[in-house]
């Protein structure tokens, strides 16, 4: 007597003398889930299933740079407040600075927060003309240095903005001498 169900033959057999041999079918289903699994894992992998937050990207490397720019505007603000004859000169350079700094941001990932930047108090606040153009001069030495070696240090997609800061920076010296 026959059995009835399935009937074993040679196209469904796969337990053949060289044992298991997959089939077409078997073959797609698997490419089929290793998609599938190859698609998910990216996806599942950001939304927290497989750990915890992901650390906060370091900051970019021109911010000692533009921390620098925002002390210079500071300054600029502090001798101008401290001497309104000054007003002609130092306006026009201290304006510059915030262009740079406004630029600095612009090309920056990430973006510094406002905040990030503590204004300093190292400005001279006396009405000694003399004294307020040497402090801005050594400042703006300092801040040419710094740019410069920024300028060295950084991509070349961004070494023209920053050896233009550091040009600029340069002839401020020259001016407050």
């Amino acid at each position: 007597m026959r059995k009835t169900g399935a009937v074993r033959t040679r196209a469904n057999d796969h337990s053949g003398p060289g044992g298991f041999r997959p089939n077409r079918r078997g073959l797609l289903r698997a490419g089929a889930a290793a998609a599938v699994a190859g698609v998910a894992a990216p996806a599942l992998a950001g939304c927290d299933l497989f750990g915890g937050p992901d650390a906060p990207p370091p900051p970019d490397a021109l911010t000692g740079l533009l921390a620098g720019t925002h002390a210079l505007v500071a300054s600029y603000d502090a001798a101008l407040a401290a001497d309104t004859t000054l007003t002609a000169l130092l306006t026009p350079l201290r304006d510059t600075h915030k262009a740079h700094a406004a630029a600095l941001e612009a090309i920056m990932s990430p973006k510094p927060s406002p905040s990030s930047f503590s204004l300093p108090s190292a400005a001279p606040v006396d009405g000694d003309r003399k004294k307020i153009l040497a402090t801005l001069r050594t400042a703006e030495a300092s801040a040419a240095k710094q740019a410069a070696e920024a300028c060295v240090s950084t991509t070349t997609v961004r070494a023209v903005l920053v050896g233009e800061i550091a040009a600029a920076r340069a002839t401020h010296v020259e001016v407050l001498a």
